[in-house]
C-alpha cells in the first residue's frame, strides 16, 4: 500500500497480507517536504463525464486534491463547465482554485483549451463554441469574441490525428514549413501532455525549441489531460508558474493566467526547478548583457521518493551544459549551483531536469510494454530568459527566417502518442 498526496509531499509504504475475513487498519504520514514558495501548480487540462472522463466533478475535484495541486482547469470537450458550486459543496475552497475552461475539439485539425471562460448556463454547451469550422483562424476568432482575454493553449500537438502540428505538416527538424493555413496566433503549448516525457511529447518539445529559435514565442505548459483517476492522474504534468500570494479561495487567477501567458513558469510531472538569470530574471524574462556575460542560478528540489540524474542548460536549443545529480540524494534540494556563461549572441537560456528512476507506484501509469522499470520517468523543463546581446533591445533568433506557408502535400506525418 502507497499513500502520497503529489510531488511536494513524502511517501509513505506498507508491506501487508490480508487473509481472508481479515480486516486491517493502516495509518499513514504524508508530509510537505518541498517548499514552493512564490510557486502555484496548475493543470491546465483534464476532463469528467461531461465528455469523454470516467468520473464526475466530485470525484474529479477529489482527485485534484489529492494530488496537492493549487489549481484546476475544467476542460472538457466542446462543453463549457464550471466546478466551483461541487468546490463549494464538498467545502475544498480553501484547498483547490478552480478555472473555467473548454477544449475546442475538431478531429483531424486541433484539439485546444481556451480560458478563462464565462458559464453562461442559459445557452447551448453552457456557451461553447460551435466546433465545427475547417480552418484554425476561424475557431481562434470564434473563441476570442466569445470571451475576449481567454488564452488558446494548443493541446498535445504531435498526438496522432487530433495533434495540430501533424494535421498542418508543421517540419519536425526546424520548424521550417507548415500548411499555408497553420495559424500561429495562439497563446500558449502544451508541450508536455501527461506524465511521459519521451512519448510525441518529446517531439512536440523540439517543435516548441524550434518555433523559439525562429522567434515564435509560445509558452509551454505542462497538463496532465486526465480522463480518469488510477493510472491517470491528474497532476502528471502540471504547470508550475511564479506567484506570490494566497492560494485557495483567496488565489488572484488574474495574476495566474497573466503568468501563464507570460511564460513565468515550468512544467514538470514531479521535480521543482528554478532558473534565475543576472539575479532578477526568471523564465519568460528579457535582459541585456552588452559584454555577453550572463549569471546563471540553478536550483532543483524534489521529493525524497523522486530520483533525478541530470540537469542541463539549454541554449538556443542545444543541451550545451549537462550536470550529473547525486540521485542518491535524500534532501529535498537535489541540485543547486551558480554557471557563469560568456554568449557571443543573443540567447535563450532554459533549464531541464530528468531522472531515470521510475515515478511509479506514486504515478500508476506504466510503460507501454507493461513494465515498471521504464515507466513515467521524473522530467521537468523551463520557459525561457530572452537574453540580449547585441545592445539593439530585442532577442534576436538564430533562425533568421520565419516559417514558409505551403500548399498542403496530401500526405501527412502522423505521429503517435
Amino acid at each position: 500500500m502507497t499513500a502520497s498526496r503529489g510531488p511536494e509531499y513524502s511517501r509513505d509504504q506498507e508491506i501487508v497480507e490480508v487473509l481472508k475475513d481479515e480486516r486491517i487498519e493502516l495509518t499513514f504520514a504524508v508530509d510537505r517536504v518541498l517548499d514552493t514558495t512564490g510557486f502555484a501548480s496548475v493543470d491546465p487540462h483534464m476532463h469528467t463525464i461531461y465528455s469523454d472522463g470516467r468520473m464526475d466533478v466530485e470525484e474529479r475535484i477529489k482527485s485534484v486534491v489529492a494530488e496537492g495541486v493549487d489549481v484546476a482547469m475544467a476542460t472538457d470537450h466542446n462543453i463549457v463547465i464550471d466546478y466551483l458550486p461541487i468546490l463549494k459543496k464538498l467545502g475544498f475552497e480553501d484547498e483547490l482554485t478552480t478555472i473555467i475552461g473548454n477544449e475546442v475539439s475538431v478531429r483531424g485539425l486541433i484539439h485546444y483549451n481556451t480560458y478563462p471562460l464565462t458559464y453562461r448556463g442559459n445557452e447551448d454547451k453552457n456557451g461553447a463554441i460551435l466546433a465545427l469550422a475547417d480552418k484554425t483562424s476561424l475557431l481562434f476568432e470564434a473563441s476570442r469574441q466569445k470571451d475576449p482575454g481567454a488564452l488558446i493553449q494548443v493541446n498535445h500537438p504531435r498526438a496522432g490525428t487530433i495533434g495540430y502540428f501533424n494535421n498542418l505538416q508543421l517540419e519536425t527538424e526546424t520548424a521550417a514549413s507548415a500548411i499555408n493555413s497553420f495559424d500561429i496566433s495562439f497563446d500558449v503549448l502544451e508541450s508536455l501532455n501527461g506524465p511521459y516525457a519521451y512519448s510525441s511529447n518529446s517531439v512536440a518539445i523540439q517543435d516548441w525549441l524550434n518555433l523559439l529559435n525562429r522567434g515564435y514565442y509560445k509558452p509551454l505548459v505542462g497538463s496532465s489531460d486526465s480522463h480518469s483517476i488510477d493510472g491517470d492522474e491528474p497532476g502528471y504534468s502540471r504547470t508550475y508558474v511564479y506567484y506570490k500570494g494566497d492560494k485557495g479561495r483567496d488565489l488572484d487567477t488574474r495574476a495566474v493566467i497573466d503568468a501563464i501567458k507570460k511564460g513565468h513558469s515550468f512544467a514538470s510531472n514531479a521535480p521543482i526547478v528554478e532558473l534565475l538569470v543576472n539575479e532578477n530574471f526568471i523564465p519568460g524574462d528579457s535582459c541585456s548583457a552588452p559584454d555577453g556575460k550572463v549569471n546563471i542560478h540553478l536550483r532543483v528540489q524534489s521529493a525524497p521518493w523522486v530520483s533525478l540524474n541530470e540537469v542541463k542548460i539549454l541554449i538556443n536549443g542545444e543541451r550545451r551544459l549537462v550536470f550529473p545529480v547525486n540521485a542518491a540524494r535524500a534532501d529535498a534540494v537535489k541540485f543547486e549551483k551558480d554557471i557563469v556563461l560568456t554568449l557571443d549572441r543573443d540567447a535563450t537560456i532554459i533549464a531541464e531536469v530528468m531522472g531515470k528512476k521510475s515515478l511509479y507506484p506514486v504515478v500508476q501509469a506504466i510503460s507501454r510494454d507493461g513494465l515498471l522499470e521504464d515507466a513515467v520517468l521524473p522530467y521537468a523543463l523551463t520557459n525561457p530568459v530572452f537574453v540580449d546581446v547585441d545592445g539593439n533591445g530585442a532577442f534576436d533568433p538564430p533562425l533568421a527566417h520565419k516559417i514558409e506557408w505551403v500548399e498542403p502535400t496530401g500526405e501527412k506525418k502522423i505521429i503517435e502518442r
